[in-house]
């Protein structure tokens, strides 16, 4: 059951109706869980607080999600996707040089002659 939140201690729902009018605050009682709900929004849902607490973190999450921050948000998620790229590049160049290694390990040293006697016995060479 979702129960729509008028009045809390530290008057968050009047202070996210200074940022937008349109905010409300929804607690969902069987996630124990706060929704952040915005009436201009065909479906009116923003997103839920990671927080089970009703408090100033809110404001806060509700700041860092606000369209006004899309510039900050789209430089944070860019310098994300290039710290990710060369991560995978790394590992895909390290990944490459361990395999060119072993595969030049077992041609060096696959081309000597074989002992018959050693071949096929149970001895690591």
């Amino acid at each position: 059951m979702k129960i729509k939140i008028e009045s809390d201690v530290f008057d968050i729902t009047n202070r996210i109706k200074d940022l937008d009018e349109n905010y409300f605050i929804l607690f969902d009682d069987s996630k124990n869980s706060f929704e952040i709900h915005n009436h201009n929004q065909p479906d009116s849902y923003c997103f839920t607080s990671k927080y089970n607490s009703l408090d100033s973190r809110i404001i806060d999450e509700i700041n860092m999600l606000n369209i006004a921050n899309i510039d900050n948000i789209i430089n944070e998620i860019d310098k994300n996707n290039a710290i990710n790229e060369q991560n995978n590049i790394s590992k895909s160049k390290n990944i490459s040089d361990y395999m060119i290694r072993e595969i030049y390990n077992y041609c060096a040293n696959s081309s000597r002659e074989l002992n018959s006697n050693v071949a096929f016995s149970t001895k690591w060479r």
